[in-house]
């Protein structure tokens, strides 16, 4: 698998007016391609001829492009519209004669879908009033994609299965000269862009971004005609982690096992409760249920589940690839059972399996099935699934309902040896192995006990007592929360840990406000990418100010211990509170009416940037249709623009289910060309009777007014 990039453009020409700049745009986006995202460079193709561009980027038949490469083609200059078609202006244009001396933009994607491209970016940064834009695409896309369809054994093995378009300029739109290639180069190298976890850029990201850099003078734009269940990786996250980092862990040991290498848990004591899991998981025969780990909040549930994982790791790291336990650990707090199932689709297969999955009592929303949906699946799961073992962490209620007692009970106290260990351990790494804060051993030692019995057997209280110590200087005075005359409680130690990180009152009401609104959002978080984590806070919580980035990337390195990061449905980084019972405490300090008002405001944010044209962040919220409010402009009714989405998320879902039996049974997927879904509000009519050769016809009857939302959901092989 290769990922190639062409760069091509022409600033002198024969007879058009010159463009400065062009040369160094190509240099830049080979530079950003090479560098940052990995890709193989071909030479710049600068200043060609209509006919040396086809030549150079149609290649010969021995430089096809393999079935997984995927290719991307920048290409800078002037730009046109004739006869209903799009050009490439190139060296020798006559803007008489454009069929015979430019480029159609629809002849590059058939030139390259000869060539065997299967997954194809064009970067059109055209200069010229009118020529940029998706829009002046769409129709080349449909007439290629057409053609395709029409005469697929013409096509054979060079089967488009993901193509996109990124435009400089909306149409009628001037590109204003190398302004496009700048803003892509600094969007893809800004971490805001996308945060560590993420293993792509998304196209509508990346061109907000860009947008926000090119102000009002012009607006990039971008269209995805194909995809493979979802928008391809064309532009791999620069800023992902390299090295695997447990989902669940604070933002604090995640950017410090990232330095490091992964450098254990830091985890103390639970022997009891780890030797019993051992045996569970290493145990010959799977026990035909999952296992839980439960226990009241603070008690170390999810701290004990990736210890169990580091453990296996390091034992199975000794051992060959045969015969090798697969793992995968799956945090499903504020998430459906569509995300685990999709987390499952995206592992190998393999066995003997590990499935850890943390958070099962905070699935979902508030008020929803979730956690039992969860549960039940995971029951059945491990009963049906020779080989594979599962270990959740769950309450005991939810386990018993299931069919699985708690094998772990962490509700009983841990002994106070292992709890002074821990505390001392925390006092000098507060952000996990190989952290450093300015306490030494001694001190440290001398001040674990009264630590300890401040945090009456919490885990999650002495985490917060010690973080709070260890960032102020060893002795002083940390205020009356650390006496043992006021035991402290997880509030006012909450409180006590993140002002003492904050240089200053300002600094500290900052850290309240964006942190309040990830308390109260929906879903998995907020995505600090296209700014609208503090643009929804402001909007919500701080009317009249507005909330940068800056003060964003303060607030990440001020909460770091408290905060997570994972990944939204759209694989979007989003970061939320690291425990239930940091976002209990700020709901509970929020005013009245303050989880209504983050509501809103996310809809209104949505909606605001949806009719000033640029791309919907894919968060997973809508506005009722039954209350009023503001709605989401569509052509269609709010019933069938529900409709619409859930077509596209079940056929996603359904394309993935798809690609994996295509994998593993090539032979009986030629029984299935074709795959269709088909939706539509109530009052689709089915009407079906037998043709002559046995088969069924079936008509399909939309209500008056309505419309049938149809995706195919097929692969070539």
């Amino acid at each position: 698998m290769t990922n190639w990039f062409f760069a091509a453009g022409s600033g002198a020409y024969d007879e058009l007016p010159p463009l400065h700049g062009v040369s160094s745009d190509l240099k830049r986006m080979n530079g950003l391609f090479e560098e940052q995202l990995d890709y193989r460079v071909a030479p710049e193709l600068l200043d060609r001829s209509a006919d040396a561009l086809r030549r150079e980027l149609g290649g010969g038949p021995q430089e096809s492009f393999g079935a997984d490469d995927t290719v991307v083609v920048y290409y800078g200059g002037h730009g046109d519209r004739s006869g209903g078609r799009h050009y490439l202006q190139c060296a020798d244009t006559m803007e008489a004669a454009p069929a015979a001396t430019a480029l159609a933009t629809e002849d590059l994607v058939r030139l390259l879908a000869e060539r065997g491209a299967r997954r194809l970016l064009l970067i059109i940064d055209t200069c010229k009033a009118g020529d940029g834009g998706a829009e002046a695409v769409r129709t080349v896309a449909r007439t290629v994609l057409g053609e395709f369809g029409q005469r697929p054994e013409s096509y054979v093995d060079q089967q488009l299965v993901s193509f996109s378009v990124l435009c400089a300029s909306r149409g009628y739109e001037a590109a204003h000269g190398s302004a496009f290639a700048e803003a892509l180069d600094a969007a893809v190298r800004d971490e805001a862009c996308g945060g560590p976890r993420a293993k792509k850029l998304l196209l509508e990201t990346l061109v907000d971004h860009v947008n926000g850099r090119l102000g009002n003078r012009q607006h990039a734009t971008h269209a995805t005609f194909l995809s493979e269940g979802g928008e391809h990786a064309f532009f791999p996250n620069p800023h992902r982690l390299k090295n695997d980092v447990p989902e669940g862990v604070t933002l604090a040991e995640q950017r410090l096992q990232a330095e490091n290498g992964h450098a254990g848990t830091g985890f103390v004591g639970r022997a009891d409760a780890l030797a019993t899991l051992d045996a569970l998981v290493c145990a010959t025969d799977p026990p035909g249920r999952w296992l839980t780990i439960a226990g009241a909040s603070g008690t170390g549930k999810s701290a004990l589940l990736r210890e169990v994982l580091r453990r296996v790791e390091e034992r199975e790291a000794g051992t060959g690839t045969d015969g090798r336990m697969t793992t995968l650990l799956v945090d499903v707090r504020h998430r459906d059972l569509d995300h685990l199932v999709t987390r499952l689709t995206e592992t190998a297969r393999t066995e003997p399996f590990l499935l850890l999955v943390d958070g099962v009592e905070e699935a979902g929303q508030e008020g929803d099935d979730q956690p039992r949906d969860i549960a039940r699946f995971l029951n059945e799961l491990a009963g049906r699934w020779t080989g594979l073992r599962v270990v959740a962490t769950a309450s005991k209620q939810l386990a018993g309902e299931t069919g699985a007692g708690a094998d772990v009970d962490l509700d009983q106290r841990d002994p106070e040896d292992d709890l002074v260990t821990l505390a001392e351990r925390l006092l000098i790494e507060p952000d996990g192995p190989g952290s450093r804060s300015d306490w030494s051993a001694e001190r440290a030692h001398e001040e674990a006990p009264r630590v300890v019995r401040m945090a009456r057997g919490s885990r999650l209280l002495l985490r917060l007592i010690t973080l709070r110590m260890a960032t102020a200087p060893p002795g002083a005075e940390t205020g009356r929360m650390d006496r043992d005359d006021a035991p402290p409680t997880v509030r006012r130690a909450f409180w006590g840990a993140l002002r003492a990180r904050c240089r200053d009152d300002d600094e500290f009401r900052t850290a309240c406000v964006l942190l309040t609104g990830l308390a109260f959002a929906p879903g998995a978080g907020l995505p600090r990418a296209c700014g609208l984590w503090p643009s929804v806070v402001s909007r919500a919580l701080d009317p009249g100010t507005r909330l940068t980035d800056q003060e964003v990337r303060r607030v990440l390195e001020i909460a770091a211990p408290l905060l997570a990061e994972g990944l939204d449905a759209r694989g979007r980084s989003v970061y939320r509170l690291h425990h239930e019972e940091y976002a209990q405490v700020l709901r509970e300090t929020a005013r009245a009416g303050t989880a209504e008002r983050v509501k809103e405001a996310l809809i209104e944010e949505l909606v605001e940037r949806e009719k000033n044209g640029e791309s919907l962040p894919g968060y997973p919220i809508l506005p009722d249709p039954t209350e009023p409010g503001p709605k989401r402009r569509s052509d269609a009714g709010p019933r069938e623009g529900l409709t619409q989405m859930i077509v596209n998320a079940v056929s996603a879902r359904a394309h993935e289910a798809l690609s994996w039996f295509i994998d593993h049974y090539p032979s009986q997927w030629r029984g299935f060309p074709e795959v269709y879904f088909i939706g539509a509000p109530r009052g689709t009519v089915l009407e079906g009777q037998a043709n002559l050769q046995g088969g069924q016809e079936v008509t399909v009857h939309a209500p008056e007014g309505g419309s049938l939302y149809i995706r195919r959901v097929t692969r070539s092989r």
